[in-house]
């Protein structure tokens, strides 16, 4: 009694009249910091004015508890939630117990057990247990045993996962037509690895599924490297090559030793290596390369037509998809590595995959097997083969003159030159000129330009002429090669003229329509052009020592500048050829003609 009297005493006045404890408002900053009872006396509490300092009230402090609306809210979610999990009541199984019925179960749970220890029933408030608030999800679970466990856990039914929502919404059905028509027209001239008809005929039939396949992986994949090559869908590219790259790698992750790679998988990252050459960095290009070379390796598609894998009941369309497959990445595999000077990854030794057949044959359903690239190389004849396997001889001869100069580079670091050198490079030369030959007699440049892959076929047996220059000078100009490598830069010269020549005429094709690698045989030929204005302004001439009048002086800056300018106008939609703009723009001799 005498505490509940100084605790009503504490709260009167003098004359017995009720005075409130505190003043109405908000407590100031510093009892709250210090979780004092604030008097919310203004200007200045009790606290502040005892402690000296500013007494600061914050007036705009929002309201404690959960949001208007919040409670009913998840009420209405609770009760979805028990619907969906259709619980059944009968014994030992689980009840969920929501709002104010779980309240009211745990209160009466507590008296019912105080009664039974023979004390009198006590009412449990709500406020008293923090642990149950309204909203709350509470599960009651009976002492499992070894008879009743088998029988509960037996009668619940886990619902069915909900599907996920559809990948890029924003690609519909209009979008997608218009992708796969932007496909054909602008990528497919340089990477031929579909046939058209069956490729709609499989795309009508791709499952809608929820979760990546193979086929969707391609699809997108195809659309990716579409977008690339158009202004159109500038907005969405970086958003869709993003979604293809998780897609692909969440495949990977679920891939299995027991189950071939599909050609669907090999073909998706092919043409993401392409885009993020166009449009990432050359780096994360060449990594995914990588992989690209390495599914082929295990889906064996460089033995294709082996003996041991001849299947005769294989469709020969399937067949001729998964030959060109292999082509596109062997002749990306030595690009990239023309491009970095690096060594190969596919080698061309154990290679027995017959050449693509003739692209109108393909399509028609009816593909012609080419023959094998040795015989190709080796035969005398100049018959016209289809352009994806003359883009492979002439990036053949590439990679083997790349191989000869990191040879060549090994012999020199060892101290010991080999005698074979010049031998390796005049067999690699005269190879080079028959290719050239054969590719003017049966596609002259006029004709050429209406497919692209023989036209950038020509710009790469020119870019190799320039590159058998630049290994024939880093063998040395002694007196015995001098002449040799005189007569070597000559040709490049004439290469490097031809290369622009070519150049300035594609641009009435379009760029949108070029080889992802036409920028490197243009560096070259800019590359080797520069050379050689340096070289005339030193004194050195290239043509055996005679000068240039003032107008083949005139025209030789200009193809420079026209190499430039087609670097330039490719630079917005290929990094390759911004890279090489850089590079060549470094290089103080070509300011000093432009």
């Amino acid at each position: 009694m005498a505490a509940t009297h100084r605790r009503t005493g504490s709260s009167h006045g003098v004359g017995g009249t009720s005075q409130p404890r505190q003043l109405p408002g908000s407590a100031c900053e510093e009892c709250r910091k210090r979780k004092l009872r604030c008097d919310r006396r203004r200007p200045q509490c009790g606290t502040c004015a005892d402690a000296g300092i500013v007494c600061e009230v914050n007036n705009n402090r929002l309201a404690r508890g959960p949001k208007k609306g919040d409670l009913k809210a998840l009420r209405s979610r609770i009760v979805a939630l028990e619907r969906r999990l259709s619980i059944d009541h009968g014994d030992g199984a689980l009840t969920i117990l929501t709002g104010e019925a779980a309240i009211a179960t745990a209160s009466e749970t507590r008296a019912a057990t105080s009664a039974s220890e023979g004390g009198s029933p006590t009412l449990v408030s709500p406020c008293q247990n923090s642990s149950i608030w309204d909203g709350e999800i509470h599960v009651q679970v009976p002492p499992l045993t070894p008879t009743s466990a088998p029988l509960s856990f037996s009668t619940f039914k886990f619902p069915p996962t909900p599907p996920s929502p559809p990948r890029s919404t924003f690609v519909d059905d209009l979008m997608r037509a218009d992708l796969d028509q932007l496909y054909f027209d602008r990528v497919h001239p340089n990477v031929p690895i579909f046939n058209q008809s069956r490729y709609f005929a499989r795309a009508r039939q791709t499952p809608c599924v929820d979760g990546p396949t193979y086929m969707l992986c391609l699809q997108y994949a195809m659309w990716t490297l579409a977008m690339a090559l158009s202004s159109q869908f500038e907005s969405s590219r970086e958003l869709l090559y993003n979604e293809t790259r998780q897609m692909l790698e969440a495949l990977d992750l679920t891939d299995d030793d027991l189950q071939p790679v599909r050609i669907e998988q090999v073909q998706a990252w092919l043409l993401v290596a392409f885009y993020e050459l166009a449009r990432a960095s050359y780096r994360r290009a060449s990594i995914s390369a990588g992989r690209a070379f390495r599914l082929v390796q295990l889906a064996q598609l460089h033995e294709v037509d082996s003996p041991g894998n001849s299947v005769e009941e294989e469709d020969p369309v399937v067949r001729e998809e998964r030959r060109r497959t292999f082509w596109v990445a062997y002749c990306l595999d030595r690009l990239i590595c023309m491009r970095s000077r690096s060594p190969l990854t596919l080698t061309e030794e154990v290679v027995c995959t017959r050449l693509p057949s003739p692209e109108l044959a393909f399509q028609s359903g009816h593909p012609i097997p080419g023959c094998f690239l040795p015989e190709a190389i080796a035969s005398g004849d100049h018959n016209f083969l289809s352009p994806l396997a003359e883009s492979a001889i002439v990036v053949t001869v590439c990679g083997r003159a790349l191989f000869h100069s990191q040879v060549s580079g090994v012999e020199r670091a060892f101290g010991s030159t080999s005698l074979d050198f010049w031998l390796r490079h005049e067999w690699l030369d005269g190879i080079l000129t028959r290719r050239l030959e054969s590719l003017s007699m049966n596609a002259p440049v006029v004709s050429a330009m209406a497919d692209p892959m023989v036209f950038f076929a020509f710009m790469m047996a020119h870019a190799t002429t320039i590159f058998m220059c630049q290994i024939a000078e880093a063998s040395g100009m002694d007196g015995r090669c001098r002449p040799t490598v005189v007569e070597y830069q000559n040709r490049a010269v004439r290469a490097a003229r031809e290369i622009a020549k070519m150049a300035k005429a594609h641009e009435h094709i379009g760029y949108f329509k070029a080889h992802i690698f036409l920028p490197l045989a243009v560096f070259l030929s800019a590359s080797q052009l520069a050379a050689d204005q340096k070289r005339r302004l030193d004194g050195h001439y290239a043509f055996h020592g005679h000068g240039l009048d003032a107008e083949s002086e005139s025209a030789f800056d200009g193809e420079l500048q026209t190499c430039m300018d087609t670097l330039r106008k490719m630079q917005s939609f290929n990094h390759l050829a911004r890279d090489h703009l850089v590079a060549l723009e470094s290089q103080e001799f070509v300011f000093g003609g432009l």
